[in-house]
């Protein structure tokens, strides 16, 4: 296994690591909306979040080698699911045309009052497309 951790991301805050990469499979651990220098939560509306969580996941990204059409899953949690259609608005600009499986359910709290959590799974190999 390799692991990579992102300078231009939000800092981890416990035990693990920004990505782990098994194989050609990246495991890209849940991102929230923190500022990469303050560590603040970054905006009040989901949209503002969405935003900040998006571009920490760029990074992450980035710092594996990857870009966002290497991404094949995505599991979203939402404080609300009022906050959908803000979510979905934002993410779609964030993805353009590549689509990956996603999940999208209602967490009901996350840490530091942050309104979303997202995590990846991303895939580089040989062998991709149909």
């Amino acid at each position: 296994m390799e692991f990579f951790n992102s300078a231009e991301s939000a800092e981890v805050i416990g035990p693990y690591s920004h990505c782990v990469k098994a194989g050609d499979t990246y495991y890209i651990c849940g991102q929230v909306p923190f500022h990469p220098t303050s560590g603040h939560v970054v905006g009040t509306t989901i949209k503002e979040q969405t935003f900040q969580t998006l571009y920490n996941l760029k990074c992450v990204l980035d710092a594996a080698g990857l870009d966002i059409s290497d991404i094949a899953k995505v599991n979203v949690f939402l404080t609300s699911m009022e906050d959908f259609d803000g979510f979905n608005e934002v993410y779609a600009d964030f993805m353009g045309d590549h689509r990956p499986a996603r999940l999208c359910l209602g967490a009901g709290e996350i840490a530091h009052g942050c309104l979303l959590e997202l995590d990846a799974i991303a895939y580089k190999g040989k062998s991709r497309g149909m």
